[in-house]
């Protein structure tokens, strides 16, 4: 099951647990920083956040839980070290910890460890969040998304009395295919790009551009 607390951001506390003692846990740690915590059943697809400003929407990308593709040489401790010195060099802000328990806790429900050192090309995912903020990558989709899933964005926007909405949404396929199985995520209120920067210089023009145009349309 999926285990979050009900307030903070950035994914957070979210996590998949396997066993009972795991749930213990993880919602003990969940209860030292927040008076609920939130117990749902997991779903599985492709993650992807659609950003919506008024009618249209002016961003989408897949998003891609923290991981480390393997090079037969260099331990999971490694790679994410090296992963997290890009992040600094590509002036991403994220900081991973890599103490967090539920990084441990994923690879061991795996069969692996810290010091595993994955054969070359062997995707190792590390967290169940999706998150950008929490060391996730982005994959730009906007020019494949299928008009069923803009209107719904779209539409769940305008539900909310939204002007500028991040809609987040597992889906069961391809965000490029008709919306027939998925599931709302969340709805944020205050969607952040910074983190879709980090994908070289055509994501951060387009990044600037998005917000130039969130400005111009808040201020009519």
């Amino acid at each position: 099951m999926v285990v979050k607390p009900n307030s903070g951001s950035q994914g957070v506390g979210v996590e998949i647990v396997y066993t009972r003692p795991d749930f213990y846990k993880a919602m003990r740690a969940i209860f030292r920083k927040d008076r609920v915590g939130l117990v749902q059943r997991p779903v599985r697809g492709r993650d992807f956040r659609l950003v919506v400003l008024d009618t249209k929407v002016v961003s989408a990308y897949e998003r891609i839980p923290l991981s480390v593709i393997g090079d037969g040489r260099r331990s999971i401790a490694r790679l994410l070290a090296d992963k997290q010195q890009a992040f600094v060099s590509a002036k991403r802000d994220t900081q991973v910890r890599r103490d967090d328990p539920r990084i441990k806790r994923k690879l061991a429900h795996d069969g692996l460890r810290t010091a595993s050192v994955p054969k070359r090309g062997v995707q190792v995912y590390l967290l169940d969040n999706a998150n950008l903020s929490a060391g996730g990558d982005a994959i730009d989709v906007t020019n494949r998304v299928h008009p069923s899933f803009r209107d719904l964005a779209v539409r769940l926007t305008a539900d909310m009395g939204l002007r500028l909405c991040g809609v987040d949404l597992m889906v069961d396929g391809d965000i490029a295919a008709s919306a027939d199985r998925y599931w709302v995520l969340e709805i944020n209120a205050a969607p952040g790009l910074d983190h879709y920067v980090s994908g070289g210089e055509k994501q951060e023009c387009i990044v600037e551009g998005l917000y130039l145009q969130v400005l111009r349309h808040l201020d009519r």
